[in-house]
């Protein structure tokens, strides 16, 4: 079975498939604002049909996974547009 993880100051974090390559795409393009259509194009695939608001959920999972009150806000909501990887 294929794992895969996140280290956090040496603590490893689980992730789903889903999780993981979503965070993968937001990491491959650092600071660059990624529309809703280009994330579910890239990680779901262009035939995807499931809920529309499967980006949220799946963002709102990594949020609580990577972020906690320690550390700065790494995942950004662009309104109407997207999100962006990036610190503070």
């Amino acid at each position: 079975m294929t794992t895969r993880q996140l280290f956090v100051k040496n603590n490893p974090i689980p992730l789903t498939m889903k999780e993981f390559e979503l965070l993968k795409y937001l990491m491959s393009h650092p600071q660059k604002v990624l529309s809703r259509e280009k994330i579910l194009e890239n990680v779901w695939g262009e035939g995807f049909q499931g809920e529309s608001n499967v980006i949220e959920v799946y963002i709102r999972y990594l949020r609580i996974k990577i972020e906690n009150e320690d550390h700065k806000r790494l995942i950004h909501t662009v309104r109407g547009v997207g999100y962006v990887l990036r610190e503070g």
